[in-house]
């Protein structure tokens, strides 16, 4: 429902923020989260990654993302999507797709 709000996902935070809101987290938070996850250089994202992830992306139009199996057009969010310990690439695929394979990746390994 459009403008609906909810109470912040950080425990013990009252702050009311839009449904739908980045994280489900007031803008504090959401700042919190992203400084303690480190710059993009800092998570392994160099220039070199930076370029052949721009090229790639540029050249997966028109392709299959191999995580949903649709088409990826132009006007579209896609992403450079590397293995899990991060010594390689998978390929290119949606941006939606990507955040949610590495969110089920990262609930798996905090569940172990």
């Amino acid at each position: 429902m459009p403008g609906s709000r909810r109470v912040c996902a950080e425990a013990g935070c009252p702050t009311l923020v839009e449904a739908g809101a980045r994280g489900g987290r007031c803008l504090d938070h959401r700042r919190q989260v992203e400084r303690e996850r480190g710059s993009a250089t800092a998570r392994g994202y160099d220039y070199t990654h930076t370029q052949l992830s721009k090229r790639m992306r540029a050249e997966a139009v028109g392709m299959t993302c191999h995580l949903c199996g649709d088409r990826m057009a132009a006007d579209q969010d896609l992403a450079l999507d590397h293995t899990g310990d991060r010594s390689g690439y998978r390929g290119v695929v949606h941006l939606s797709c990507n955040a949610r394979d590495g969110a089920l990746r990262g609930n798996a390994q905090r569940l172990r």
